[in-house]
């Protein structure tokens, strides 16, 4: 009888270890769908610019708000409060390419927002 219950109880335990190892690979599966889920910078920032369409015209990070800044593809609210924070640092951009030096601005967002947001500097 000993026997039986200890056979019964490995493989109880045997059992409970599949199933999670089972639900693991689910969990890990439907996260690794939904990171492509997400799609691409690249393809965010032609889906903005088609959605605007005639409309389209370009934000001036000088002015922009955070809320302006946080409806562009790939700034979050943590990269749009970097932009406006180092825009009062510096005192204002002067140039485009000063957005790299934020963070959170990186390659791949700066290439979309080059397209997306303009500097006029203020006198």
């Amino acid at each position: 009888m000993k026997v039986v219950l200890e056979r019964t109880s490995r493989l109880k335990i045997l059992f409970i270890k599949i199933i999670f190892i089972i639900f693991s690979l689910v969990v890990i599966w439907q996260q690794s769908a939904s990171w492509g889920a997400g799609g691409d910078l690249e393809t965010e920032c032609q889906l903005y610019k088609e959605k605007a369409g005639s409309n389209f015209k370009k934000i001036d990070i000088n002015k922009a708000t955070e809320e302006d800044l946080v409806a562009l593809p790939g700034i979050g609210i943590k990269t749009a409060r970097a932009i406006v924070a180092y825009r009062e640092v510096i005192g204002g951009y002067k140039s485009l390419e000063q957005l790299q030096l934020v963070r959170g601005v990186g390659d791949k967002v700066y290439d979309c927002l080059n397209d997306l947001v303009t500097v006029v500097e203020s006198h």
